[in-house]
Formats: structure tokens, sequence, C-alpha cells
């Protein structure tokens, strides 16, 4: 199938460049679910790289560095395709800047299943899915050192900020729980962080510090919150659903983001 006519385009919020975005997929049957449930899969993509440029790269994040700028990518390939999981992200055989985006039309048939039919339920799944994946892409991740449940939470974080959360999340985290379990559970924490610390570029910066600097045992996070420890945080971050249980006004509205369960992975 040929590539969808994206070279070149700009990003109508963050005014970067969008890179070419091209698709693959070899059996048409296999893929009726993908596109009987997008308006055309170039605005799908589109849709997904707009909301990640948006979220993670903003203007406002411009204008207090000049220098930041979402990492290099020169074209994005989205394989449809059935296989176990949900999707991921992964380097080219050409070069780690060009992207494959790998989406499982077994997954998307088991949400249509799941549903019942619900073509908006379908439609929002592809666009969070494509969204969090696309994360992956633009994002840093001081040079592979950056913990796996950070990159994840982050993607996540992005997703919630762009409307696109599913139905199952849940804020709340589990007694044993941990901050960098990745997903939704990092993710809504990090939307507490950006409150906590009332600083709505707080994940962003924590992006963009990822980009020179290596993780250093939790350093590169430490110098983001002001030296406060993530532990102590996230303990804090606890407390409020306690405060909550116990009826006071304390807690924090949720933010939603995206969970462990639904299996994502990345390829760096």
């Amino acid at each position: 199938m040929p590539p969808t006519p994206a070279s070149g385009r700009k990003s109508p919020d963050a005014g970067f460049a969008i890179p070419p975005l091209h698709l693959r997929c070899l059996r048409l049957e296999e893929c009726n679910v993908f596109f009987e449930h997008t308006a055309t899969p170039d605005a799908a993509l589109r849709h997904a790289v707009s909301n990640v440029l948006r979220l993670l790269y903003p203007s406002a994040l411009l204008d207090a560095d000049s220098s930041a700028a979402p990492a290099p990518v020169r074209s994005v390939t989205l394989h449809l395709r059935s296989f176990d999981g949900v999707a991921y992200t992964c380097g080219s055989d050409l070069d780690n800047e060009h992207k494959e985006l790998h989406l499982s039309m077994s997954y998307l048939e088991g949400v249509l299943s799941r549903s019942n039919g619900d073509a908006k339920r379908v439609e929002h799944e592809i666009d969070g899915v494509l969204t969090h994946e696309l994360v992956h892409a633009f994002q840093y991740d001081a040079g592979g050192s950056l913990p796996g449940g950070l990159v994840e939470g982050i993607a996540d974080w992005v997703r919630g900020g762009a409307g696109l959360a599913p139905p199952h999340w849940r804020e709340q985290p589990g007694e044993c729980d941990r901050w960098d379990a990745g997903y939704e559970r990092t993710g809504f924490f990090l939307s507490f962080l950006s409150r906590h610390f009332r600083d709505p570029l707080l994940v962003p910066k924590i992006n963009l510090a990822a980009r020179s600097n290596t993780w250093d045992d939790g350093a590169l996070l430490r110098r983001v919150l002001g030296g406060e420890d993530v532990e102590e945080l996230w303990a804090l971050y606890k407390r409020t659903f306690e405060d909550k249980d116990r009826g006071t006004d304390d807690a924090p509205a949720p933010v939603p983001t995206h969970g462990p369960r639904s299996g994502y992975g990345v390829g760096y």
C-alpha cells in the first residue's frame, strides 16, 4: 500500500514539522477493523502526532528553552497486522530515526467484540494507542538509561492529557504499587506531581532533561523535582487517597492516563 501523502506538513499545535507518514498493510481483509473505524489512516496518524507534539513539546516549553525540540524522527510507518499484544514501536532496519509502529488487528477485533460493536469505543482506542506509541517515537530516554516504567508512564500521561483514557483506567494505586510501575500507574502520579509543584510543564521538562543526561540513579529526576525525593512524593500521593477515603477534600482530581494490563511494548 502506498505511503500517505504527509511529508513536510506542520503540526498546527506545536509548529514542528510532521515527518513523512507511511502505511503498510499486507492483507486488506485483516485490517478492515482499522479502516472502518478511522476517517483515514493519514488523519489518524496526524492527529496522534499532533497530540504528542502539543503535550510533550508545548509552546510554553519552547518559550522557556528555545533549544527544546523532539527527538529526531525522519519517518513513521504504521504496520497493520495481527499478533499477540496491543502495539509496539521500534526503529526500522534502515536506522533508528525511521520509526515503525506495529498495531495488532487481533487486539482491535477484541476491543470491538468487548464493546458490543460500539464504533466510537474502537475509534477512541485506536486514537489512544497511536498517541501512546508515537510518544515513544518522539520522546527522549536518557541514552537508554531512563527506567522503562517512566518511559511508559510519560506515554500514558500524554494519552490521558489528550482525552484518550480507556474506560478501565483507575487512579488509586494499590498498597504494593510503585511509582515506577509504568503505564497508567506512573502516568497518574506524573499528573499529581504537576499539580503538586504547580508546574504544567513538569513532564515535558523531565522528557527534555532526558535528552542530554543519563538517569544516574535518579539524579535526573531529582533535579527536575527541585531535589525532592520521589519515594517521599509517592508516599504523599498515596496519602491523598487515604484523605479522600476519610471524606476530606484534599485529594487531587483524577487525570486519566494507560495500564500495564494492556501489554504495550516499546523498542529503541
